[in-house]
């Protein structure tokens, strides 16, 4: 019989309230007086992003105030405005805030976001209680939940290492490794899924000094071009031109395969408009320990692929144009260790028709896709006619896909 049993997510990292400034102009002069349409707050970093934009993809499509999943956000705040509206935000999505540690002592992270009429945006932060949320605290947290909760724990995703000092290195390295010691239970194994924001270019070593202890602690590792390229022991330049049969360059195929030697067991790299590309490790043993003991229905999905494979997906079109990308690597990586997890099994498991059909990693790169897709789609990003997790799947195991932005070779679905 499958497993029925709903599971659990925890969203842990940075969290800090936005403001945005959408449809702002951009003139290119420093001083020059811009415009903009309307000022929104939302639930800004890797804990909230991925937090809501899971709790809303994780309701019952029969009852929308129903959670198939459970979605926990871990993070710290301060008792200000901005943490009380970050509950708020939290709560509306359908995400538990059991975990959320409330500083008496701190303040609230809050980031001005100008969202240009081009989709893009630029930040400015303070990340205050951020920059002393230690690991001691994060893991009373950890403990707090495996007393709690109760049922399986799916997935623990953590963002942005790189702008949480105290967890950094092999300090990071510890806190995944004793994460996922403290979540697993009854044979289940937990994903853990890092993603990077923040990655500084002006002080290479110092950011690989961030990172490099903790892959062998990550299954799930979700970055942008231009991080990876901070992160290359590599001195080699890209030459223009210089690209494989999958668009990437050498230089990044090669550190990307550098994180899988030193342990990383998958890599997602964002492209921006041209989507994102998929490598899984070539070290099958490092698969298989993201295997259940006791069942398949408790193991991921990234269990099951195939060693060495790698794909490169498509990003989606959003017909009427209004785009709002504030997010969409958030929503990117979360979606993509959903499919990942052993959500992503039982899921193969309801869905299968006549032909055994499986969450291989084209599969959870283009589910992945299809959740960047929502969110940055200005109607959709909050909720408002969102596809359910498991409609986003049937799109892809029925065929019904949107037009992708850029057409590109590939594997099969």
């Amino acid at each position: 019989m499958p497993n029925t049993d709903p599971g659990n997510i925890i969203c842990a990292g940075l969290s800090c309230l936005d403001l945005q400034l959408v449809g702002c102009t951009q003139s290119g002069s420093d001083e020059a007086i811009e415009r903009y349409d309307e000022a929104v707050h939302c639930a800004g970093g890797s804990a909230s992003m991925s937090g809501t934009t899971l709790a809303l993809l994780l309701r019952s499509s029969d009852d929308k105030e129903k959670h198939a999943e459970n979605v926990h956000i871990l993070t710290k705040i301060g008792p200000d405005f901005a943490g009380n509206t970050l509950l708020e935000f939290y709560q509306r999505a359908g995400a538990s805030t059991n975990l959320v540690l409330t500083d008496s002592a701190a303040h609230t992270s809050m980031a001005i976001l100008p969202v240009y009429k081009n989709g893009k945006r630029g930040c400015f932060v303070n990340l205050a209680c951020n920059d002393g949320f230690t690991s001691d605290e994060l893991l009373k947290q950890v403990d707090h939940a495996a007393e709690s909760i109760g049922s399986t724990t799916r997935a623990f995703l953590f963002g942005y290492p790189h702008l949480m000092p105290k967890m950094q290195g092999e300090t990071l390295k510890s806190m995944l490794r004793d994460a996922r010691q403290r979540l697993s239970s009854g044979g289940s194994c937990v994903l853990m899924g890092v993603d990077l924001n923040g990655v500084d270019g002006s002080d290479a070593s110092a950011a690989r000094e961030v990172l490099i202890p903790a892959l062998s602690e990550i299954d799930v590792l979700h970055l942008n071009e231009d991080e990876a390229m901070v992160l290359s022991s590599s001195d080699n330049k890209v030459k223009s031109g210089d690209v494989t049969a999958n668009d990437i360059s050498p230089q990044l195929l090669s550190q990307i395969s550098s994180f899988h030697e030193l342990g990383c067991a998958v890599v997602l790299l964002s492209l921006g408009s041209k989507g994102s590309f998929v490598s899984v490790t070539a070290d099958s043993q490092r698969l298989q320990q993201l295997s259940s003991t006791l069942s398949d229905s408790l193991s991921p999905a990234i269990s099951q692929w195939t060693p060495g494979s790698q794909v490169r997906i498509p990003a989606f079109q959003i017909s009427h144009g209004k785009v709002n990308a504030n997010g969409a690597g958030d929503a990117l990586f979360s979606g993509f260790c959903l499919a990942a997890s052993s959500w992503g099994c039982a899921l193969e498991r309801r869905l299968s028709r006549v032909e055994e059909w499986k969450v291989t990693p084209h599969v959870a790169g283009t589910f992945a896709s299809l959740v960047a897709w929502q969110r940055c789609d200005a109607i959709t990003r909050d909720g408002n006619g969102m596809r359910s997790a498991e409609e986003l799947m049937e799109l892809i195991c029925d065929g019904y896909l949107p037009d992708a932005l850029e057409e590109i070779g590939g594997s099969s679905i």
